[in-house]
């Protein structure tokens, strides 16, 4: 992928995003027809965006709602990180994303196992024993009350948006099947891949794919979504909060959390800090105006900020290698059920 010198989206480019943020695979004639452009058009932009790393579809089994296990987990390495161990992190399936921040850690990573005792393989055999690394600390994720396919541009109309959605309709809550797998991964290098190309990848029949992806999405086992580099989103500052809450207060207080537009993750763990928060921001003078913002409003919630980090860099997000401009310049899609390689 070129990556050099790419300007930045135009007002069309943005709406075409904030379209595929609110409907992922939705036909070009459809955003065409809802934008006021010749498909053909939308379809050439996309393309340009895609093939920059500047913007990007994907999907994955959602957190949460599959039957993996997933935690946080803290590198430390002494403040001096070792590109080739952020490298080989951020190739491994099971890491879902990887950053590196201030703070008391120097890298934050989401990562995937199959179960708890296949986290503990891949944390102490896998991750603690790479060049560099000094100590792991692992906050397990009780539950992912909110995540960053909700957040979007502010690019489109309400008449627009409206035009995008994908009526709501009763899908029954299936189990997950190995097919179900293998669509997810087909879509984790690329979520607009046409079903008949999907069929092939899962190795599958067309009627088949096209089933399960209905079904998938419409009890959100699979997300699908669109990415657009942070740097251009007009929030370049992310910042994480390690937040504690009495449990009695957690499902008031994540409520609370949702209404937030600068919210973009929000996991419930163990340990001493029982949220850890993403958020986006303008700029880093926002970055304690917006906890003692949290501290005030929840603090009939008893919420108590305990830390928060900067990122510095994201080095791999949801499957996805960014450059240090936020950039995709690689592919290591979620695959936390395949067999580890620990050696």
């Amino acid at each position: 992928m070129q990556t050099q010198n790419m300007p930045h989206p135009d007002e069309l480019d943005l709406a075409i995003i904030h379209a595929l943020q609110t409907r992922p695979r939705v036909p070009w004639t459809l955003l065409g027809e809802v934008l006021g452009i010749d498909p053909v058009t939308a379809a050439r932009r996309w393309d340009r965006l895609e093939r920059t790393g500047t913007a990007w579809v994907d999907g994955y089994l959602s957190p949460g709602h599959d039957d993996g296990v997933y935690a946080q987990v803290e590198i430390d390495m002494g403040g001096l990180p070792v590109e080739s161990t952020l490298d080989s992190l951020a190739r491994d399936s099971r890491i879902l994303s990887l950053k590196q921040t201030t703070g008391s850690r120097d890298l934050l990573a989401i990562v995937g196992a199959a179960g708890l005792d296949d986290l503990s393989r891949l944390v102490g055999q896998r991750i603690a024993p790479l060049p560099g690394i000094r100590t792991t600390r692992v906050h397990v994720i009780t539950a992912i009350p909110f995540e960053g396919d909700r957040w979007r541009l502010r690019s489109l109309s309400r008449a627009q948006q409206k035009a995008l959605a994908v009526p709501r309709e009763e899908v029954p809550d299936e189990p997950l099947r190995p097919v179900d797998r293998e669509l997810a991964l087909a879509l984790g290098h690329n979520g607009r891949m046409p079903v008949r190309d999907l069929a092939a990848a899962a190795g599958t029949s067309t009627a088949t794919a096209r089933r399960r992806l209905r079904v998938l999405t419409g009890n959100r086992r699979l997300a699908l979504r669109c990415t657009l580099a942070r740097p251009l989103t007009g929030f370049p500052v992310s910042v994480v909060y390690f937040a504690s809450v009495p449990a009695r207060h957690l499902e008031d207080t994540v409520a609370s959390l949702r209404t937030l537009p600068e919210l973009r993750m929000c996991t419930v763990t163990t340990g001493r800090d029982n949220l850890i928060l993403d958020l986006w921001q303008r700029d880093l003078a926002d970055v304690h105006s917006m906890e003692a913002h949290l501290e005030s409003r929840l603090a009939v919630h008893r919420l108590r900020i305990t830390e928060r980090a900067i990122v510095l860099r994201t080095v791999k997000h949801v499957g996805r290698i960014l450059d240090r401009n936020g950039r995709s310049i690689g592919l290591a899609p979620v695959n936390y059920w395949a067999e580890p390689d620990l050696a």
